[in-house]
């Protein structure tokens, strides 16, 4: 804004602000803020039937400079302009600065004494996936009407904002489309399955509730503590202008956590006849509330689906009719459970590790193996408690657990070994089968390999005396409990190859 140059007013086009300017047969220029044009010209008195006016309109960006205030009420003082006069943030790509921004900055400061916003967000060019700048005359363009009506408003908006850095550019194409739909449909669906899930003993008009913390399970608890995270990050990077970073933040909140593990353990708890009625409601009222938590949080980058779903959900009292007026979702206090998020995400591990190595060994997905498993006296709650789970997730059955490491590296002939932070389970063919020892051992080698390589990587960060000396000391802490935690992987990775040598 420092370094402004001068530029044409005017414009050659049939529609526009035409410029106020009236001329005379003898050459003088009258000037009028009249609508109706000056009565006279204001040199030589030429009456006004005896002027013409200019041809021409003003650029068209002094127009659209006056969009921040004109679409208010502006210049009468409108409860709408008195309420939303001045904002507070302005979105634009950086090669209409000069143009846009500056035009209504300029004008909106001259006009109504106030600027019209204290922030610019300078986003990123659009461009084709080759990293084209679009055109209409390459044929490269995008219409999004045509693309609204192919995947949808929401998944659009989505596509053109996930995965953005302010300033820089954008690709999209077919692809991120895609993705972005497939997301969508993944929120739709799981809300689905959420909705029809509800158990017979919770009326369909009942008002939401909190599930009481006594009745919960672990994985209700880890998803809760897990959404709680998750406000507090999207609220970060919003505050930060990183509207990417909110997006790709939820995109794995809900595709990964919710809908991959969450809503895949509850299934098992839910259809569990076992249990009491109030721990299968606890667990019901938890996914319930969690996706409450994301639509809340996604409604501002996809508005529509979100509104849609919201509108179907359990009420809590004083909600309104409408998410767009809801209230933003805070963390509870109370919602943060490490020991439930690290015990969880250990068993998850396990699962994930299990589900690799039956597919290495190119082992039939549905078939039950039987899987003998250790795992920290500390763990072992956490493990009777969603071992019903575990047992279908994994297709492990008998899923017995060992109270030493010895059974499990012992192992047997043809069996698979998996190692996840510190479990470590045998999965146990029903044949022996030679082509899958040395698949076995190929994957062993690979992940040791991996291991060894974070090692290293681990090592020469804490070697490195501008890290020791400048990075917070919990983050330092962090760094040599990580360190140790791959030497204790490497040394029981390379003693399972070693068995299978």
């Amino acid at each position: 804004m420092t370094e402004m140059r001068d530029w044409n007013v005017s414009r050659q086009l049939w529609w526009g602000h035409r410029i106020p300017a009236w001329y005379c047969p003898d050459g003088h220029t009258t000037v009028s803020a009249d609508p109706a044009g000056p009565s006279a010209c204001e040199v030589c008195g030429r009456p006004a039937s005896e002027l013409r006016q200019d041809d021409d309109i003003f650029d068209t960006w002094f127009s659209s400079g006056l969009w921040p205030f004109s679409t208010l009420g502006w210049p009468e003082k409108t409860r709408d302009f008195e309420r939303f006069y001045p904002g507070s943030v302005m979105e634009t790509a950086y090669d209409i600065i000069f143009f846009w921004v500056a035009r209504m900055m300029m004008l909106g400061i001259h006009l109504t004494g106030q600027p019209p916003f204290h922030t610019v967000y300078l986003s990123g060019l659009i461009r084709d996936p080759y990293g084209k700048k679009m055109s209409k005359t390459k044929g490269n363009s995008v219409d999004p009407l045509e693309t609204i009506e192919e995947v949808g408003a929401d998944a659009l908006r989505f596509a053109l904002v996930n995965g953005t850095a302010p300033g820089n550019d954008a690709r999209l194409g077919a692809e991120k489309l895609e993705n972005a739909r497939n997301f969508t449909n993944k929120l739709w669906n799981v809300a689905r399955f959420v909705l029809g899930a509800r158990p017979a003993s919770i009326a369909a008009d009942t008002l939401r509730r909190m599930p009481a913390r006594d009745r919960v399970g672990p994985a209700d608890r880890w998803i809760l503590s897990r959404a709680a995270a998750t406000v507090v990050a999207v609220d970060e990077a919003i505050s930060l202008y990183a509207f990417g970073d909110a997006s790709q933040i939820l995109y794995e909140a809900i595709w990964n956590e919710y809908c991959d593990w969450a809503v895949e353990l509850a299934k098992i708890r839910l259809g569990d006849e076992t249990l009491a009625p109030a721990e299968r409601e606890a667990t019901w009222w938890t996914l319930v509330d969690v996706l409450d938590t994301y639509l809340r949080l996604l409604h501002p980058i996809m508005p529509f689906v979100t509104e849609e779903i919201w509108e179907r959900l359990p009420r809590r009292a004083g909600d309104p009719d409408l998410l767009i007026v809801a209230g933003w979702p805070t963390a509870a206090a109370d919602a943060t459970d490490a020991a439930a998020e690290a015990d969880v995400a250990s068993l998850i591990d396990l699962v994930r590790a299990v589900r690799n190595a039956r597919a290495e060994a190119r082992i039939e997905p549905g078939a039950w193996l039987p899987v003998d498993i250790y795992v920290p006296a500390s763990l072992g709650p956490t493990l009777e408690a969603l071992r019903p789970a575990i047992e279908r997730l994994a297709r492990a059955r008998p899923l017995t657990r060992e109270l030493s490491h010895e059974p499990i590296r012992r192992g047997v002939a043809g069996s698979l070994s998996v190692i996840a932070g510190e479990i470590e389970a045998t999965v146990r063919p029903a044949a022996r089968d030679e082509a899958q020892d040395d698949r076995d051992r190929a994957r062993l080698e690979r992940e040791l390999a991996d291991a060894e390589a974070m090692l290293a990587a681990a090592r020469g960060r804490l070697a490195n005396e501008a890290f020791i000396s400048k990075a917070p000391p919990a983050v330092v802490d962090g760094a040599k409990a990580r360190a140790v935690e791959l030497e204790e992987l490497v040394v029981r990775l390379a003693e399972r190859v070693s068995r299978r040598g």
